[in-house]
């Protein structure tokens, strides 16, 4: 769960807009109370009015550490590219810390939680998937083996082919993979079937095999 929030403050110690003069503030909480852990000041110079902003850059990650929560009264677009790029997560408020510091942390946490639980159901759901998807009803499939590979470690190309290859009624089943299994050729010879493939990518192989006996 965060516990710190980055906000963007004028002299009032108000939300300032990241095109104005401000002072970025760290906000850490401790029990009940928000702190202010560390701050710079900094103007967040637009892009016709200074060409390289790395040095802007690399002072925001400074500040940040590791917080990824930025809070800002505006956003230039150009300001939302970079805080983007380091995986900080943008909030546009009004008004002082105090009023929406809590609220930001349970929503932040509220979010965390939901991109757990999604990329469980999509980790497991891929993580089931070793047999090649039919995607239409006149016998062709497809099989992404490089990904079928991430999510099941461990899982073979022959574990995952070869039931396929000698059980199942296909027409066609297309296979993509970071290099072509050396079992192959020999085991679709001994099965009478056709294939061939073709290079997509500096690592990536399309395969075709089809049932049609040679």
């Amino acid at each position: 769960m965060i516990r710190e929030i980055t906000v963007y403050v004028n002299n009032l110690g108000e939300v300032a807009d990241l095109n104005e003069t401000g002072i970025i503030r760290v906000y850490s909480k401790d029990g009940n109370q928000w702190n202010v852990v560390r701050e710079l000041p900094l103007r967040f110079y637009r892009k016709e009015e200074k060409k390289d902003i790395s040095l802007d850059a690399l002072s925001i990650i400074e500040i940040l550490g590791s917080c990824r929560t930025f809070v800002a009264k505006e956003f230039s677009e150009l300001a939302y590219k970079v805080l983007d790029s380091m995986g900080v997560s943008v909030w546009k408020m009004d008004g002082k810390p105090s009023d929406f510091l809590e609220y930001i942390l349970e929503k932040e946490y509220e979010e965390a939680q939901e991109i757990k639980i999604i990329e469980k159901v999509n980790f497991d759901k891929k993580k089931h998937e070793i047999y090649p998807t039919k995607f239409n009803e006149n016998g062709y499939y497809i099989l992404n083996l490089k990904e079928l590979q991430d999510y099941n470690v461990g899982i073979t190309s022959k574990q995952v082919l070869k039931p396929f290859l000698n059980n199942e009624e296909f027409c066609e089943l297309i296979v993509t993979c970071s290099h072509i299994p050396n079992w192959l050729e020999e085991e679709l010879n001994k099965l009478n079937l056709k294939f061939n493939y073709t290079k997509a990518g500096q690592n990536d192989y399309i395969v075709v095999i089809n049932k049609s006996r040679i």
